[in-house]
């Protein structure tokens, strides 16, 4: 294999160890990506759940209220009291959950998107490193017929140096003669 042959593998073997290697990278950010966000989901569960015990005693104390001030638990006011408590507890669970749902989504989405990079990072390093292999391996090929070039070359320097091919003389053109003229 020739110097610039060699050049080639080696540049070839390092683009395909850089893409694989940002291929890693990429899969290793989106991992972190997901476990990020099933963690922020689970501590959602846990504040919504938080929420929900919180909206059970704040009805519990309405209905205690109520039933301290003497009326008729019946009536539509004390009811209503109790219904907007829950009212608003529900709506603050409702909007932590789609809080929540948009952020996941949006982690998974991302995640994603850096898998796709990653695989795009190896592809387009594959590619590098097989055109590099083919010019290593063109280089290699003809580097052989650049040896034997060059040998030539220096074969007719130095026949020139010491006039192989000639009878002696300094000048080949004398040896031709003239167009029509016979040596003999």
């Amino acid at each position: 294999m020739s110097a610039q042959g060699a050049n080639y593998s080696s540049q070839a073997a390092t683009t395909r160890a850089n893409g694989i290697a940002q291929r890693q990278q990429a899969y290793a950010h989106a991992y972190k990506l997901e476990t990020d966000a099933a963690n922020q989901s689970y501590l959602a569960a846990d504040n919504m759940m938080t929420m929900r015990r919180n909206q059970a005693a704040a009805v519990d104390e309405a209905r205690l209220a109520n039933g301290a001030s003497g009326f008729d638990a019946s009536g539509g006011s004390k009811l209503q009291a109790e219904q907007s408590v829950a009212d608003v507890f529900e709506q603050a669970i409702a909007n932590m959950m789609r809080s929540n749902t948009i952020s996941d989504q949006n982690a998974r989405m991302q995640a994603n998107a850096f898998r796709r990079q990653g695989d795009t990072s190896l592809n387009l390093g594959n590619i590098q490193a097989d055109y590099l292999n083919r010019m290593s391996r063109i280089s290699s090929k003809y580097a052989r017929w650049a040896l034997v070039g060059s040998g030539l070359s220096t074969l007719g320097q130095v026949g020139m140096k010491y006039n192989w091919g000639s009878s002696g003389n300094q000048d080949s053109s004398a040896d031709m003669g003239r167009v029509g003229e016979s040596s003999f």
